[in-house]
């Protein structure tokens, strides 16, 4: 991918995922507004963030397309804190489902893609490296 089509791709899958949006939200009986509103909201991000990108380094790095070494490194931190955390989260859901008599399906299955897309990265990337 070169990188002025790196440039657009975070703003066409925010209209994308808005257009799906919006088409979910008529689907459930919403009104046009709501909907009208729901792809608004994901549309500006992804406008902000294309405008922002040569002038902000955070913007940059949510484009996916991070300045330097040392953005990728924070980027990949960042990353990691995040998945640490909602494997925190999907643990004491799933606990918490259980032991108050609801359905932890959701979340056992969400830990187990989870866990597969993690214990599959690391056999990826160490037979890549």
């Amino acid at each position: 991918m070169t990188a002025s089509m790196s440039r657009w791709f975070v703003p066409i899958v925010g209209f994308v995922l808005g257009i799906l949006i919006a088409a979910a939200e008529l689907g459930r009986d919403a009104s046009p507004a709501l909907a009208a509103v729901s792809f608004a909201i994901v549309a500006a991000y992804a406008v902000a963030l294309r405008l922002l990108q040569s002038r902000s380094d955070m913007a940059s790095l949510l484009s996916g397309l991070p300045r330097d070494e040392r953005w990728a490194s924070i980027n990949l931190r960042a990353l990691s804190l995040a998945a640490q955390l909602v494997a925190v989260v999907l643990v004491v859901a799933f606990l918490a489902a259980r032991f108050g008599g609801g359905d932890a399906t959701p979340y056992a299955w969400v830990g187990a893609v989870f866990a597969v897309a993690y214990l599959g990265g690391l056999v990826w990337y160490r037979s890549r490296s």
